[in-house]
C-alpha cells in the first residue's frame, strides 16, 4: 500500500498551561497542506523502515508499526519505505504524519476495522501530535497535542513555504518562550470569527505563540511583500509560511520570492493527512 502523508501548518497556536509533568498545554488550529512524503508500507514477517537519514529503530515510522501490532495482539511485521519530501525538523510534522500514514495503512492491510478514534489511541503512543494526522484537514488540537477535535474544512487557499534556518530544540524553544512576554491568544478569536463570518475573515486572528522568539523578521518582511493574506510561523518553526487565495497567487509569489534568493516550497490546503495512491 502506498500512502501521501501530509505535512501540517498552524493557522494559530497559543500555549496555555504546563501539566504537572512540564509538558506544554496548547491550543492550536492545525491545517493539512498537499506537501507530503510517500510511504510504502507491505506486509512483512517483521517490522523494517527505511528512510534516507535516519536509522531504523529511530524513526518514528518503527514505533508506529510496533504500537499497531502490540494494540491489535496480531503476530505480524511489515516493510516500510518513506521517501521524505516534507523538509524535516521543520515544524511540519513530517515524521509524525508518516508515522500515521503507517497505521492506517497497516489497519487496511490488516483488515482490523479500526475506527479513527481507535487509529487515535495508536497515535498517541507515537508522539503528541501524530493523532492529529489521523484525521487531518482542519482541526482544533489541545492537551499536548492529544485532544482532536475536527472542523469544517478550510478548503481552496494555498500555502508558500520557507524554511528559515535550521530547527531548534523544541525543549529549547519552549525555554524561550516561557521566559518571553505572555502573547495574546488567537485560536478563540479565530473560531469564533470562522463560525460566524468564514475562515476568510478568520485570517486576521492567525498567530503563533513562538513568532515571539522564533520569527525571522527578513522572511516576514519578503513575504509580507507578496499581498497575502496572512503569513505566520508553522510549529516553533523554522519554517514559516504565506497563504494566498489560490494557486496562480501563491505559484507567482513563490516565483518572486526564488528570485530574491529564498528556497520556497508551495503546497494547497488539503482535507485530510493521508492520502492512499494505490
Amino acid at each position: 500500500m502506498i500512502i501521501k502523508a501530509n505535512a501540517k501548518i498552524n493557522l494559530t497556536l497559543d500555549i496555555i498551561g504546563r501539566r504537572a509533568d512540564g509538558y506544554h498545554l496548547i491550543d492550536s488550529v492545525f491545517q493539512s497542506i498537499g506537501l507530503f512524503d510517500t510511504v510504502t508500507v507491505e506486509k512483512s514477517k517483521k517490522i523494517s523502515v527505511l528512510c534516507a537519514g535516519i536509522g531504523e529503530k529511530e524513526n518514528i515510522a518503527f514505533k508506529a508499526a510496533a504500537e499497531f501490532f502490540k494494540y491489535t495482539g496480531i503476530t505480524g511485521g511489515t516493510d516500510i519505505k518513506i521517501d521524505k519530501n516534507i523538509p524535516v525538523r521543520a515544524g511540519l510534522g513530517g515524521g509524525s504524519a508518516d508515522a500515521a500514514a503507517v497505521i492506517i495503512a497497516l489497519n487496511g492491510i490488516y483488515n482490523t476495522a479500526l475506527s479513527k478514534g481507535e487509529m487515535a489511541k495508536i497515535a498517541l503512543k507515537c508522539g503528541a501530535d501524530v493523532p492529529f494526522f489521523i484525521y487531518g484537514g482542519t482541526a482544533r488540537v489541545g492537551g499536548v497535542g492529544e485532544r482532536v477535535e475536527p472542523l469544517s474544512y478550510a478548503g481552496g487557499y494555498y500555502a508558500v513555504l520557507i524554511k528559515a534556518g535550521e530547527k531548534q530544540s523544541t525543549a529549547d524553544m519552549y525555554n524561550r518562550l516561557d521566559a518571553a512576554p505572555v502573547q495574546a491568544r488567537t485560536t478563540e478569536r479565530f473560531l469564533n470569527a470562522a463560525k460566524s463570518y468564514g475562515y476568510s475573515e478568520a485570517f486576521v486572528y492567525a498567530g503563533n505563540a513562538f513568532s515571539s522568539v522564533a520569527a525571522d523578521k527578513g522572511v516576514i518582511s519578503a513575504m509580507k511583500e507578496k499581498n497575502p493574506i496572512l503569513v505566520s510561523l508553522s510549529g516553533s518553526g523554522p519554517v514559516h509560511f504565506a497563504v494566498f487565495g489560490g494557486e496562480t497567487a501563491a505559484k507567482k509569489a513563490a516565483k518572486e520570492l526564488e528570485k530574491q534568493g529564498y528556497k520556497t516550497l508551495a503546497a494547497p490546503f488539503c482535507d485530510c493527512g493521508a492520502q492512499m495512491i494505490e
